[in-house]
């Protein structure tokens, strides 16, 4: 059974490799096509346009656009069935290193990760690949608030990072009535500034929120402040049915943003941030066993995977995609699962620099290489 991280990775990688792709001409094509189309239906399509393309008056460009499509054609003579998610095809003339002349055919097939609802054929000089690059961004994004009486922390959460979007502050007196002040006009006046304060913070958080178009809100604050915020009413009527939790954190601003996130992981467990976070705080538990299950570098690695004893491989963005692909290859053989890290959180980045970007968890303990 295929590993849907592995395979999201190498697509990933292959995105990449095609966004660089490009054509003198309109000679590069792009086949999206639904489960639902049948393959005959897809092959007299691309029969149509090969009698269309005899039109082109360029000699070069019609040889490649035509070579494109019967590559295409000779792919689909070896599939029975279009896959339940559907199929996506690239086909074009590439020169190499960019010299006129040099084109050579390449073709990519991709399996999607999510169901493709319409077919399209386009002809260009790159590559479409947007509804492929938009799969893979997240879902769902949280909108995170840290605030204190002059201070709020306002950022998103997104997939496998916290994107701090911006620190609002305004002047809030401290608690104690300066010299020769009453202390009901300084309390007055101190709730005043507060009032103001949170009626500006909202304008921001109305603008940022609405924008991103959230899932929901989680709000952290070590006093009252953030219940006030709440209770203020200036929190747009579409957000505030959007606020999951308020909770007690310690620090503000964006400094209190990993406080916040620590304390809501039981909320938001679909999130990559924190599925990524809580794959790194298992092997963390098994490294500090005296007798864990957990193992680390590239020659242990390997041999785990040689006794077909490792039950989760874990491995860092970082790492030269060849090898992720080759280790990768290894651990489905076996039917461990995989977990790639991004190197756009703390975990990840732990993982590169503190144990080769290359871990992973054990079935069953075996002697250690000496």
């Amino acid at each position: 059974m295929k590993n849907k991280t592995f395979e999201l990775h190498k697509m990933k990688n292959t995105l990449e490799i095609l966004r660089k792709k490009k054509g003198f001409h309109t000679e590069l094509i792009s086949l999206y096509i639904p489960s639902e189309r049948r393959i005959s239906f897809i092959v007299n399509y691309l029969k149509n346009e090969i009698s269309q393309s005899q039109n082109i008056k360029t000699t070069l460009t019609k040889k490649n656009v035509l070579e494109s499509i019967s590559k295409l054609l000779g792919q689909l003579k070896k599939i029975t069935k279009i896959p339940e998610n559907g199929l996506v095809m690239f086909s074009g003339a590439i020169a190499q290193n960019g010299i006129p002349g040099t084109e050579k055919n390449e073709i990519y097939i991709i399996d999607p990760p999510w169901k493709i609802n319409t077919f399209k054929y386009l002809c260009s000089n790159e590559f479409y690949l947007d509804p492929l690059i938009e799969s893979l961004e997240p879902k769902e994004v949280y909108g995170l608030l840290t605030i204190e009486a002059g201070i709020a922390g306002i950022a998103l959460l997104k997939g496998n990072h916290i994107e701090k979007i911006e620190e609002y502050t305004r002047p809030v007196d401290s608690k104690r009535a300066a010299g020769g002040q009453s202390a009901p006009r300084f309390a007055r006046l101190r709730q005043e500034q507060i009032t103001a304060f949170i009626r500006g913070a909202s304008e921001h958080i109305n603008k940022i929120f609405l924008e991103h178009n959230i899932t929901g809100i989680f709000i952290g604050g070590g006093g009252p402040t953030k219940l006030r915020f709440v209770n203020d009413n200036s929190l747009d009527y579409r957000l505030r049915d959007k606020i999951l939790s308020i909770e007690d954190i310690e620090n503000h601003g964006f400094m209190g943003m990993k406080d916040l996130v620590r304390k809501i992981e039981s909320k938001i467990i679909d999130t990559k941030f924190i599925k990524e976070k809580q794959i790194f705080d298992n092997f963390m538990k098994e490294a500090t066993k005296d007798k864990g299950l957990a193992s680390y570098g590239l020659e242990e690695i390997e041999q785990a995977l040689n006794y077909g004893s490792l039950d989760t491989l874990i491995l860092s963005e970082k790492l030269d995609y060849d090898e992720i692909q080759r280790l990768g290859m290894l651990a489905e053989s076996i039917g461990a699962k995989i977990e790639i890290l991004s190197n756009k959180t703390e975990s990840g980045n732990l993982l590169y620099e503190g144990f080769g970007g290359i871990a992973g968890i054990l079935r069953f303990r075996h002697q250690r290489l000496n």
